[in-house]
């Protein structure tokens, strides 16, 4: 396999999985939390799981983007 095939590949599968992995978060960030935290300290984690979540999916976006431009150039 061309080595530059396969750069893209790994990318676009990293990058890929890396998003997925960010809208999943994003989208159960409540539901990851202990049950038995109190109120406030599970609204603050949710925000701070979220935050992680968003991290995800900009790093996935960033990877497909360098794969591609790289493949590209």
């Amino acid at each position: 396999m061309n080595p530059v095939i396969a750069n893209l590949a790994g990318s676009v599968l990293l990058g890929g999985a890396a998003v997925l992995v960010g809208v999943w978060g994003r989208r159960y960030a409540a539901s990851l939390l202990p049950p038995t935290l109190p109120a406030e300290d599970r609204r603050r984690r949710a925000v701070v799981y979220r935050r992680g979540a968003l991290a995800c999916q900009v790093a996935g976006v960033l990877l497909i983007s360098v794969g591609v431009l790289s493949t590209l150039t």
